[in-house]
Protein backbone atom coordinates (compact mmCIF):
# COMPACT_ATOMS: atom_id res chain seq x y z
CA UNK A 1 0.00 0.00 0.00
CA UNK A 2 1.37 3.38 -1.00
CA UNK A 3 1.85 6.19 1.50
CA UNK A 4 -0.93 8.24 -0.12
CA UNK A 5 -3.36 5.31 0.17
CA UNK A 6 -2.36 4.72 3.80
CA UNK A 7 -3.05 8.39 4.51
CA UNK A 8 -6.46 8.10 2.84
CA UNK A 9 -7.33 4.99 4.87
CA UNK A 10 -6.21 6.68 8.09
CA UNK A 11 -8.35 9.72 7.29
CA UNK A 12 -11.46 7.60 6.80
CA UNK A 13 -10.72 5.58 9.95
CA UNK A 14 -10.62 8.83 11.94
CA UNK A 15 -13.86 9.99 10.34
CA UNK A 16 -15.44 6.61 11.14
CA UNK A 17 -14.33 6.73 14.77
CA UNK A 18 -15.64 10.27 15.14
CA UNK A 19 -18.99 9.29 13.56
CA UNK A 20 -19.23 6.27 15.89
CA UNK A 21 -18.55 8.46 18.93
CA UNK A 22 -21.14 11.00 17.80
CA UNK A 23 -23.72 8.25 17.23
CA UNK A 24 -22.97 6.72 20.63
CA UNK A 25 -23.34 10.15 22.30
CA UNK A 26 -26.73 10.67 20.63
CA UNK A 27 -27.90 7.23 21.74
CA UNK A 28 -26.72 7.75 25.32
CA UNK A 29 -28.31 11.22 25.54
CA UNK A 30 -31.61 9.92 24.17
CA UNK A 31 -31.73 6.89 26.50
CA UNK A 32 -30.04 8.34 29.61
CA UNK A 33 -30.35 12.16 29.69
CA UNK A 34 -28.50 12.41 33.03
CA UNK A 35 -25.43 10.41 31.89
CA UNK A 36 -21.93 11.86 32.30
CA UNK A 37 -20.64 12.64 28.80
CA UNK A 38 -17.15 13.80 29.82
CA UNK A 39 -15.45 10.74 28.35
CA UNK A 40 -17.25 11.21 25.05
CA UNK A 41 -16.12 14.84 24.94
CA UNK A 42 -12.50 13.93 25.63
CA UNK A 43 -12.57 11.17 23.01
CA UNK A 44 -14.12 13.47 20.40
CA UNK A 45 -11.53 16.18 21.05
CA UNK A 46 -8.75 13.56 20.69
CA UNK A 47 -10.19 12.30 17.39
CA UNK A 48 -10.60 15.85 16.04
CA UNK A 49 -7.00 16.63 17.06
CA UNK A 50 -5.79 13.49 15.29
CA UNK A 51 -7.75 14.51 12.20
CA UNK A 52 -6.17 17.97 12.19
CA UNK A 53 -2.72 16.39 12.48
CA UNK A 54 -3.46 14.14 9.52
CA UNK A 55 -4.65 17.12 7.46
CA UNK A 56 -1.54 19.13 8.38
CA UNK A 57 0.67 16.15 7.50
CA UNK A 58 -1.07 15.75 4.15
CA UNK A 59 -0.61 19.45 3.32
CA UNK A 60 3.09 19.36 4.23
CA UNK A 61 3.57 16.16 2.25
CA UNK A 62 1.83 17.74 -0.74
CA UNK A 63 4.19 20.72 -0.64
CA UNK A 64 7.20 18.39 -0.39
CA UNK A 65 5.99 16.25 -3.30
CA UNK A 66 5.36 19.34 -5.42
CA UNK A 67 8.89 20.63 -4.76
CA UNK A 68 10.33 17.20 -5.55
CA UNK A 69 8.38 16.91 -8.80
CA UNK A 70 9.64 20.34 -9.86
CA UNK A 71 13.24 19.29 -9.12
CA UNK A 72 12.75 16.03 -11.00
CA UNK A 73 11.23 17.85 -13.98
CA UNK A 74 14.22 20.21 -14.07
CA UNK A 75 16.65 17.28 -13.79
CA UNK A 76 14.91 15.51 -16.69
CA UNK A 77 15.09 18.66 -18.82
CA UNK A 78 18.80 19.12 -18.09
CA UNK A 79 19.62 15.50 -18.87
CA UNK A 80 17.80 15.74 -22.18
CA UNK A 81 20.34 18.40 -23.12
CA UNK A 82 23.33 16.60 -21.60
CA UNK A 83 22.80 13.12 -20.12
CA UNK A 84 26.38 12.94 -18.81
CA UNK A 85 26.12 15.67 -16.14
CA UNK A 86 25.68 15.02 -12.43
CA UNK A 87 23.18 17.23 -10.66
CA UNK A 88 23.31 18.91 -7.26
CA UNK A 89 20.14 20.48 -5.79
CA UNK A 90 21.06 23.85 -4.26
CA UNK A 91 19.80 27.06 -2.70
CA UNK A 92 21.30 30.41 -3.69
CA UNK A 93 23.30 32.68 -1.39
CA UNK A 94 23.48 36.49 -1.78
CA UNK A 95 26.81 36.07 -3.61
CA UNK A 96 25.25 33.70 -6.13
CA UNK A 97 22.34 36.08 -6.67
CA UNK A 98 24.84 38.87 -7.33
CA UNK A 99 26.81 36.71 -9.78
CA UNK A 100 23.66 35.84 -11.71
CA UNK A 101 22.45 39.45 -11.64
CA UNK A 102 25.73 40.52 -13.25
CA UNK A 103 25.11 38.36 -16.31
CA UNK A 104 21.30 38.05 -16.23
CA UNK A 105 19.88 41.25 -14.68
CA UNK A 106 16.41 40.26 -15.89
CA UNK A 107 16.31 37.13 -13.71
CA UNK A 108 15.42 36.95 -10.01
CA UNK A 109 16.56 33.66 -8.53
CA UNK A 110 14.05 31.61 -6.59
CA UNK A 111 14.76 29.61 -3.43
CA UNK A 112 15.73 26.42 -5.26
CA UNK A 113 18.18 25.93 -8.11
CA UNK A 114 20.16 23.00 -9.53
CA UNK A 115 23.81 22.81 -10.51
CA UNK A 116 24.80 20.58 -13.42
CA UNK A 117 28.45 19.52 -13.39
CA UNK A 118 29.83 18.11 -16.62
CA UNK A 119 33.18 17.34 -18.17
CA UNK A 120 33.90 20.89 -19.31
CA UNK A 121 31.71 23.24 -17.27
CA UNK A 122 29.48 23.88 -14.29
CA UNK A 123 26.08 25.37 -15.11
CA UNK A 124 23.33 26.76 -12.91
CA UNK A 125 19.72 25.95 -13.80
CA UNK A 126 16.30 26.98 -12.58
CA UNK A 127 12.79 25.90 -13.52
CA UNK A 128 10.91 28.89 -14.92
CA UNK A 129 7.28 27.78 -15.08
CA UNK A 130 7.74 24.65 -17.23
CA UNK A 131 10.96 25.69 -18.93
CA UNK A 132 14.48 24.88 -17.79
CA UNK A 133 16.62 28.02 -17.84
CA UNK A 134 20.41 28.04 -17.75
CA UNK A 135 21.46 31.08 -15.76
CA UNK A 136 25.20 30.83 -15.29
CA UNK A 137 27.98 28.88 -16.98
CA UNK A 138 31.48 28.45 -15.52
CA UNK A 139 34.03 26.57 -17.56
CA UNK A 140 36.40 24.41 -15.53
CA UNK A 141 39.33 26.05 -17.33
CA UNK A 142 38.19 29.36 -15.77
CA UNK A 143 37.76 27.91 -12.28
CA UNK A 144 40.42 29.06 -9.81
CA UNK A 145 39.41 27.36 -6.57
CA UNK A 146 36.63 25.26 -5.04
CA UNK A 147 36.16 25.11 -1.28
CA UNK A 148 33.85 25.56 1.69
CA UNK A 149 32.83 28.96 2.96
CA UNK A 150 31.37 29.82 6.35
CA UNK A 151 28.28 31.88 5.52
CA UNK A 152 26.73 33.66 8.49
CA UNK A 153 23.27 34.98 9.23
CA UNK A 154 21.12 32.38 7.49
CA UNK A 155 21.07 29.51 9.96
CA UNK A 156 22.76 27.35 7.29
CA UNK A 157 26.38 28.11 7.85
CA UNK A 158 28.32 26.09 5.26
CA UNK A 159 28.23 26.79 1.53
CA UNK A 160 30.33 25.67 -1.42
CA UNK A 161 32.34 28.51 -2.94
CA UNK A 162 33.54 28.38 -6.55
CA UNK A 163 36.01 31.13 -7.41
CA UNK A 164 36.28 31.69 -11.14
CA UNK A 165 37.28 34.15 -13.84
CA UNK A 166 34.60 35.68 -16.03
CA UNK A 167 35.01 35.93 -19.82
CA UNK A 168 36.05 39.58 -19.37
CA UNK A 169 38.89 38.39 -17.06
CA UNK A 170 37.32 39.80 -13.89
CA UNK A 171 37.14 37.50 -10.86
CA UNK A 172 33.89 36.35 -9.30
CA UNK A 173 32.58 33.84 -6.76
CA UNK A 174 29.50 31.65 -6.82
CA UNK A 175 28.54 30.33 -3.39
CA UNK A 176 25.56 28.07 -2.82
CA UNK A 177 23.97 25.93 -0.15
CA UNK A 178 23.55 22.26 -0.96
CA UNK A 179 20.11 20.79 -0.38
CA UNK A 180 20.08 17.33 1.14
CA UNK A 181 17.89 15.91 -1.67
CA UNK A 182 15.65 16.99 -4.55
CA UNK A 183 12.56 18.69 -3.16
CA UNK A 184 14.10 19.11 0.28
CA UNK A 185 14.39 22.35 2.22
CA UNK A 186 17.08 20.93 4.53
CA UNK A 187 20.63 22.02 3.77
CA UNK A 188 23.76 19.96 4.23
CA UNK A 189 26.07 21.08 6.99
CA UNK A 190 29.76 20.36 7.12
CA UNK A 191 30.33 16.63 7.09
CA UNK A 192 31.41 13.69 4.91
CA UNK A 193 28.84 14.31 2.16
CA UNK A 194 29.73 17.98 1.81
CA UNK A 195 33.48 17.36 1.91
CA UNK A 196 33.18 14.57 -0.67
CA UNK A 197 31.24 16.89 -2.98
CA UNK A 198 33.89 19.60 -2.66
CA UNK A 199 36.62 17.03 -3.38
CA UNK A 200 34.76 15.81 -6.48
CA UNK A 201 34.36 19.37 -7.77
CA UNK A 202 38.02 20.15 -7.13
CA UNK A 203 39.01 16.98 -9.00
CA UNK A 204 36.82 17.96 -11.98
CA UNK A 205 38.47 21.37 -12.05
CA UNK A 206 41.97 19.89 -12.01
CA UNK A 207 41.24 17.19 -14.61
CA UNK A 208 39.60 19.67 -16.96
Amino acid sequence: MSQARRLLVLRWVIVGVWAALLTARIIVVSTTPDADLTYFGVAEVAVIGAGLLVIAGAVLRGWSLRRRHEDEALALAIRRIDPTVWLVPAAPTPELRASVAAVRPDVALGHRVTWAFGATEASLWELEERRATRLLVIRWSRMVHVGLEDVHGDGRSWAIAMHYVRPDDTTAVATFFVRSAPGSRRMLGRGPRMERLVADLARERIVA
